[in-house]
């Protein structure tokens, strides 16, 4: 029997999910307004860009991105990664601190 086909849905299947994948990632850049300790020990950081406010849970399993949560202070600006798991819970995946702080400028047309 013929595969080709098959394998040809399979592999448009896994490209489609992997697509998903990258839609369903929370990125945003601002402030940490509020940090504070999960009773499992994980971190969980507040993170607000203008006028809302975004929480994500560090996990201690991730060394390098934990390790950055407890040095970084309130008001420092960074960008956060996250994933979303069950209702209210955003997993933070990848945590970097900016140096140029966040540009809170708007976009205007010209005429």
């Amino acid at each position: 029997m013929d595969r080709t086909l098959i394998n040809l849905v399979t592999q448009l299947a896994n490209q489609e999910r992997k697509i998903k994948e990258y839609k369903s990632r929370i990125r945003i850049k601002g402030t940490i307004s509020a940090k504070g300790v999960t009773k499992n020990d994980n971190i969980r950081l507040t993170v607000k860009k203008e006028d809302y406010e975004m929480k994500f849970i560090v996990l201690k399993a991730h060394k390098e991105s934990f390790h950055l949560a407890e040095r970084l202070s309130i008001g420092r600006s960074v960008s956060v990664v996250g994933i979303r798991k069950r209702l209210r819970m955003i997993i933070c995946t990848q945590l970097k601190v900016l140096d140029k702080g966040v540009d809170h400028s708007k976009q205007m047309t010209l005429l």
